[in-house]
């Protein structure tokens, strides 16, 4: 485990991807490091995947 209890991994990107973090990635930007923008990146996509798993959208709740 590494720093303030969190587990490092390394990721490899295409250059595409790199450049689209790089415009949202820095001080005064959405994100404030790589860090941030992905673990928010993977919050976003495992609750999707959840989503669809569990059916539990507003479409199926009759929600607009």
């Amino acid at each position: 485990m590494g720093e303030g209890g969190k587990d490092r991994i390394t990721v490899t990107v295409s250059p595409y991807i790199k450049e689209k973090m790089q415009k949202y990635v820095g001080k005064g930007k959405k994100f404030s490091s790589v860090s941030d923008a992905t673990n928010t990146a993977l919050i976003e996509l495992f609750f999707r995947i959840e989503v669809l798993e569990t059916g539990d959208s507003k479409e199926s709740k009759g929600e607009e």
